[in-house]
């Protein structure tokens, strides 16, 4: 079984990790927009912004993981990584902010259709860049559930809207090689909806971070201490955090007449049953009682 990072690796990997898709993504929207600009695709500048976005949300990653992969204190005894989430508010207000800016300008086009320059190296840079946010969604996906982290899930979500967006931008200069302006027009406001959509996701994740949603029913957790012999009963049983990182704690009976150390020992069975059985469970809290008779 693989063990966990401890803080400073898990933050250093995380910041590797932000690193390298930060320069990607840069490389991408410079891509796209100075050839965007160049043949005057309305669809491939309004990507480009995409994925500007997406390099920016990098470098509010780097800085809210120096923050959030702290160690608990005193003041912070669950640690800091609800920093994470707050972080995921900002890169989707960004999505918000650059599903607004996209619209606009197709919005604009559409009372002077323009048909855009479309050559070779249009349809080479967006299978390029989609080949590269495809990768790059892919690895910080999987780092991301390797080192329980929220700012890589939500933030490889945000570049494999790109992907899709990359996608649309194809088809656009498809239409625009046939004459087709309303294409271009058309690819640009379907961007802006993935790029909304990718926005509420991560809202609406965030959210639940911040607010400690339920993130496992009960009844299954319930089922995994009954399976330890010793529990009687397990009840009060609440979970929170991510869904790649849970925070546990329930009661549970054992017989009233055994001694201490076999109460402790069936406890400690119990926590690491849990964490067996789910594998994003980092903590869990067991409040250990007698049984009574309704429990035997």
């Amino acid at each position: 079984m693989n063990k966990k990072p401890n803080s400073r690796s898990r933050r250093q990997q995380i910041q590797k990790v932000l690193w390298i898709t930060l320069w990607l993504n840069f490389l991408v929207a410079a891509l796209k927009l100075g050839y965007g600009h160049l043949t005057d695709t309305l669809s491939m500048i309004a990507d480009g912004y995409h994925s500007l976005l997406d390099g920016s949300s990098n470098v509010i990653g780097l800085i809210a993981i120096s923050f959030a992969t702290k160690p608990a204190d005193h003041d912070h005894p669950y640690g800091h990584r609800k920093a994470e989430a707050i972080a995921s508010m900002f890169i989707s207000g960004m999505l918000i902010l650059a599903c607004y800016e996209i619209a606009s300008s197709a919005y604009e086009r559409f009372f002077y259709q323009k048909i855009p320059e479309v050559n070779i190296g249009s349809f080479a840079i967006m299978f390029l860049s989609m080949f590269i946010n495809y990768t790059v969604s892919h690895y910080e996906h999987k780092k991301g559930h390797e080192l329980h982290s929220q700012i890589l899930t939500s933030d490889s979500a945000h570049t494999r809207s790109d992907v899709y967006a990359s996608l649309a931008v194809i088809i656009a200069l498809v239409g625009s090689y046939f004459r087709l302006a309303w294409l271009d027009i058309l690819a640009a406001s379907g961007i802006a909806v993935l790029v909304g959509y990718s926005g509420y996701k991560i809202i609406s994740e965030s959210l639940n971070t911040l607010m400690d949603h339920i993130q496992i029913d009960p009844e299954q957790i319930k089922n995994i201490a009954m399976q330890v012999s010793g529990v009687k009963d397990a009840h009060h049983v609440r979970s929170r955090g991510h869904s790649t990182s849970i925070f546990i704690d329930l009661n549970i009976h054992v017989d009233a007449n055994i001694n201490l150390d076999k109460a402790h020992n069936i406890t400690h069975q119990v926590i690491e049953k849990i964490k067996k059985e789910i594998p994003e469970v980092v903590d869990v809290v067991v409040h250990t009682e007698p049984a009574t008779k309704d429990h035997i």
